[in-house]
């Protein structure tokens, strides 16, 4: 299962990557980290949470791994070419532990502290399947043979790439949705912490790609615009965006 945090077009502070690490090793207990993408060993028992905040700024990635591939997280900030908001920080788990009410409880109360630590406009989260089929797509290679894969929707900036098992909204998706947030069911729909609104369709990510899932996930796309997703049977991009801070202004 994929959980992806969206970040500001900026480089998170030092503070907050030390925040960030510590909670998901010490408070979350995502898993026992044992590796970074370099293979480079981690202690479980002595992590050095200041040698791994440094490479991340130094490079502006960090991938911790467990002993098993199954769960992982990757930690991205914007390089100086890219997008304007191409940040995020990706999580993956084991899709079993959605199972449990209490780890889906304590998933909402994650997603929304990180949200508010990194001042993120977004999360989704939904199995891995699901996400690859709304945020990947093949197109023909510039070269005239084959093809090669790409992303639908890049980044907040860019829109929406569809609906998942679960949509927080922060204050610019808030603001871009205005009124129609509020069309949604209450049974689909809460507030999870001030300027954060969670979206879901159905009750476990499981649930996705069921013909159900689908009616549920079309209804909400139609509530809320659909100008404002990715329309996959016609690759066309959102035609409405939200409204993002501009780097200039969130780092005066």
């Amino acid at each position: 299962m994929t959980t992806r945090i969206s970040l500001p077009p900026i480089v998170p502070s030092e503070a907050a990557v030390r925040a960030f690490l510590k909670s998901a090793f010490e408070e979350y207990r995502w898993f026992e980290p044992a590796r970074t993408h370099h293979n480079e060993q981690i202690d479980p028992r002595r992590i050095d949470y200041d040698a791994l905040a440094a490479r991340f700024l130094e490079v502006r990635s960090l991938m911790v791994r467990a002993k098993t591939d199954r769960d992982f997280f990757l930690f991205s900030a914007r390089k100086a070419d890219g997008p304007p908001h191409v940040g995020k920080l990706t999580w993956d788990a084991a899709l079993s532990r959605a199972k449990s009410a209490t780890w889906r409880d304590a998933h909402v109360h994650q997603v929304t502290a990180l949200m508010k630590l990194f001042n993120s406009p977004l999360a989704v989260s939904s199995t891995s399947e699901d996400e690859r089929r709304k945020c990947d797509q093949l197109i023909p290679s510039p070269s005239g043979f084959g093809q090669r894969r790409t992303r639908t929707v890049r980044d907040p900036s860019e829109g929406l790439a569809g609906v998942f098992w679960r949509n927080f909204y922060g204050p610019p998706f808030l603001q871009m949705f205005g009124d129609r947030l509020n069309a949604v069911p209450e049974s689909q729909r809460r507030t999870v912490a001030d300027g954060i609104v969670l979206v879901e369709p159905y009750a476990l990510p499981t649930d996705a790609m069921t013909p159900a899932a689908e009616a549920a996930e079309q209804q909400l796309r139609e509530v809320l615009g659909p100008e404002c997703f990715y329309d996959h049977a016609t690759r066309t991009m959102p035609r409405r965006v939200p409204d993002l801070p501009h780097p200039e202004a969130l780092s005066s």
